[in-house]
């Protein structure tokens, strides 16, 4: 499976697990993005992340709540990095409603496995407010960075 097959591919396990894009449940997506890391991709490696924050309605920018499973990948000599590719399900916030948390990301390379990561996610206060928030709008989406 390369990269690109992935967004397909997640929003059919979203979608099996009956995550509604209209009233999206993030307890759900969470458990669902758990099994989906563990689906192989063709790339030199992959790392996850974690992000939430408020973003700046002021200018607006919306908050956001969101799991992302990055890809490296390499060009045919297997050198440097060529370029990264990511896979989200983001949770937006609409403008009028605040998710009051402060912008935090963590990454699984900081952690020793991808079940560390999800320990320490799990444990993070504003894991815990974003799996209480009502009123996001769904998101996942395939990009290149």
């Amino acid at each position: 499976m390369t990269p690109k097959d992935t967004e397909p591919l997640l929003r059919q396990m979203l979608h099996d697990a009956r995550v509604d894009e209209v009233c999206p449940e993030p307890t759900i997506a969470w458990e669902v993005f758990k099994k989906f890391v563990a689906v192989p991709v063709e790339c030199a490696r992959d790392y996850l992340f974690f992000q939430a924050g408020d973003g700046y309605p002021e200018y607006g920018l919306d908050g956001y709540f969101g799991f992302v499973r990055e890809f490296e990948m390499r060009g045919v000599s297997g050198d440097e990095p060529v370029w990264f590719e990511q896979v989200h399900i983001e949770f937006k916030v609409p403008h009028v409603l605040r998710l009051s948390v402060r912008t935090v990301t963590l990454f699984s390379v900081d952690f020793p496995d991808y079940g560390a990561f999800f320990a320490a996610v799990e444990q993070l206060p504003e894991f815990r407010v974003g799996l209480a928030f009502q009123g996001f709008v769904l998101s996942v989406y395939h990009t290149g960075v």
